[in-house]
């Protein structure tokens, strides 16, 4: 579901922006730079408060409610109309914003962080297969669902509110799925502070040549990636 929550606002807020806001591709731009932006900010924040506390259920509970709350509140930009363009492409900015935030936080900070968790020597390779088939088989479903629901009448509004229900219908499910065992002992380093700007040691990073190598093939990629997806 998470999958299916990214490519919503990857792929279909932007063809909503384009039916119902204005064929500007300045806004999808923002959008984007705005959306990588808020998700890295939310990673680097909940992913230090994660270890701090050690529960990453939390932060998958509260945050795919939230995101699918913030995904169906989306839809409503297009009632500004035309009148308000000026507003109404602000609004689908900050909220393409708040919607990769706390999409960053239950996806990525939360579920991402416990995955790794979970993984042994043993099963690692299996996890991690599970998981990047998934992520296209979510891709795929998106597209595909998306544009079933959208339909002919361009009704995105079913589309956020069908998708954004199930993403917190499926955080409230996760409450009850997770328990304290899948909890880790908290890792507390000095302050909030001195532990957030830790990630920001480069000369660690430099050191570790492997590591650098597979980040900026990863980087290539995805700036590859989601240049061409989103336009």
């Amino acid at each position: 579901m998470g999958q299916i929550g990214w490519n919503v606002e990857g792929q279909w807020f932007n063809n909503f922006v384009y039916e119902k806001i204005g064929k500007d591709p300045t806004i999808i731009t923002a959008m984007l730079i705005c959306s990588a932006a808020a998700t890295t900010i939310a990673m680097f924040v909940f992913g230090t408060l994660s270890d701090r506390t050690g529960k990453r259920r939390t932060l998958i509970n509260v945050g795919y409610i939230i995101w699918g709350i913030l995904t169906i509140a989306y839809g409503f930009t297009e009632f500004l109309g035309k009148e308000l363009y000026s507003a109404a492409c602000i609004c689908g900015v900050l909220g393409d914003m708040l919607v990769s935030f706390f999409g960053s936080m239950g996806a990525d900070s939360g579920f991402g962080a416990w995955t790794t968790d979970i993984m042994t020597e043993n099963t690692r390779g299996q996890i991690g297969g599970i998981i990047a088939v998934v992520c296209v088989l979510g891709t795929i479903a998106g597209s595909v669902l998306g544009s079933l629901l959208v339909g002919k009448d361009n009704n995105y509004m079913r589309l956020f509110t069908v998708i954004g229900s199930i993403l917190i219908l499926f955080g409230i499910i996760s409450t009850f799925l997770f328990s304290k065992k899948d909890d880790v002992e908290p890792s507390v380093r000095g302050s909030f502070g001195k532990q957030f700007f830790s990630i920001f040691h480069f000369k660690k990073l430099l050191s570790s040549k492997e590591l650098l190598l597979v980040y900026i093939a990863t980087a290539i990629y995805f700036t590859g990636f989601d240049t061409y997806f989103t336009y």
